[in-house]
């Protein structure tokens, strides 16, 4: 399409969406988001997926990629072409093969000597509250500047919490290449992450433990941010770190192997900030002033996504008229309306009320009073 078809505007019930300025057909093209603003593989991946299109080596018949940089720095490719371009766009300055050498350093020598993990300065006997979670940022991050000049203590991470220390420094990596280049892709900046949902207070209320995870995950970037001079202004304070944090649950989206035979495997996962405006819920909108009554944003929705190697591709189902918003599916579909509703309360925090829910429901209460 020669314009962009959509626009991104604050919805009825909280938050923002993308919602339609024209008619489209169905099987439309919409939206492509190139790249992620932040990812990460697995580590136990890291072999076997391409670190620029992600192609998975098993999908090739292959069991690993051999085609890497220097020995130490964790990225391996499908081909030269991919190694090159990643090199030119994505490793500006060295920048990722000095993190992840950092990362990989710091985790052996944590490991070698006594560490534990950050200690909360509040209760999680209680409801956790935001003064309650803004108190522990606060304590951790005097804690972590005081270890900056007297090293001795640090947090040892798990293996999910060393992907989830690669996956935050990938965004402050894009962040730096971002500023340096004084130009960001549409809807993919630095600005438009921090406009995702912050679902930080429910994250933690639902997951306690979290907390103390994210705190040590932020100590072991401050760490590891010494050694790499150029990304040290974006860790001054805690405050891009958890901003992070705060939009990755609910706002990211699994990085799956590409076959045709049911089951994937998850492999990593990735945030592309444009794609998390995409809902998943029944909307109404307001358009140029007038009340517009959508058709119905359900189970059933009107946008699909696609991976393409690196790029994420978005098509519509149907016919979608103008004013009416876009939204993809979070869940499996296939799933019962329990399943479907539990899901998208516990992962993505709001009531599931579409149309196909509310049947089901109205279905599974009858039968229970009869």
């Amino acid at each position: 399409m020669d314009s962009i078809p959509f626009r991104r505007q604050p919805t009825w019930y909280g938050g923002r969406g993308l919602f339609a300025i024209q008619d489209i057909p169905q099987g439309t093209l919409l939206h492509t988001c190139p790249a992620p603003y932040a990812s990460v593989i697995y580590r136990v991946f890291r072999k076997e997926v391409c670190g620029l299109c992600f192609a998975y080596a098993f999908d090739a018949r292959r069991n690993a990629w051999n085609i890497k940089l220097e020995a130490g720095s964790g990225v391996w490719f499908c081909s030269e072409t991919c190694r090159d371009d990643w090199i030119r766009d994505e490793n500006v300055g060295q920048l990722v093969e000095a993190m992840n050498g950092a990362i990989d350093r710091l985790a052996k020598s944590m490991e070698k000597r006594a560490a534990g993990k950050v200690v909360l300065p509040v209760s999680l006997v209680k409801p956790m509250t935001q003064e309650d979670i803004d108190l522990a940022w606060a304590a951790a991050e005097d804690a972590s500047l005081r270890t900056d000049t007297q090293p001795g203590w640090d947090p040892v991470l798990d293996e999910m919490e060393l992907d989830t220390v690669r996956f935050v420094m990938s965004a402050i990596v894009r962040r730096y290449i971002q500023d340096s280049a004084q130009i960001a892709p549409l809807f993919n900046s630095w600005a438009d992450l921090l406009e995702l949902q912050n679902n930080e207070l429910q994250f933690y209320r639902g997951r306690p433990s979290a907390l103390a995870s994210h705190l040590s995950i932020y100590t072991f970037v401050r760490r590891v941010v010494l050694s790499i001079p150029a990304l040290a202004p974006y860790l001054a304070t805690s405050e891009m770190v958890r901003a992070i944090l705060a939009r990755d649950p609910g706002n990211v989206f699994g990085m799956y192997e590409m076959n045709e035979e049911g089951d994937s495997e998850m492999l990593g996962w990735c945030m592309y900030v444009s794609a998390s405006y995409f809902n998943h819920r029944k909307c109404y909108s307001f358009f140029f002033f007038y009340l517009h009554l959508s058709r119905a944003i359900d189970c059933a929705p009107n946008i699909r996504k696609e991976r393409s190697g690196r790029k994420l591709l978005f098509y519509t189902t149907r016919d979608v008229a103008l004013g009416e918003e876009l939204c993809i599916n979070y869940i499996d579909l296939k799933d019962n309306v329990t399943e479907r509703r539990n899901q998208l309360a516990a992962n993505w925090y709001f009531d599931c009320v579409c149309d196909r829910c509310k049947k089901e429901l109205e279905t599974k209460e009858k039968e229970t009073i009869s």
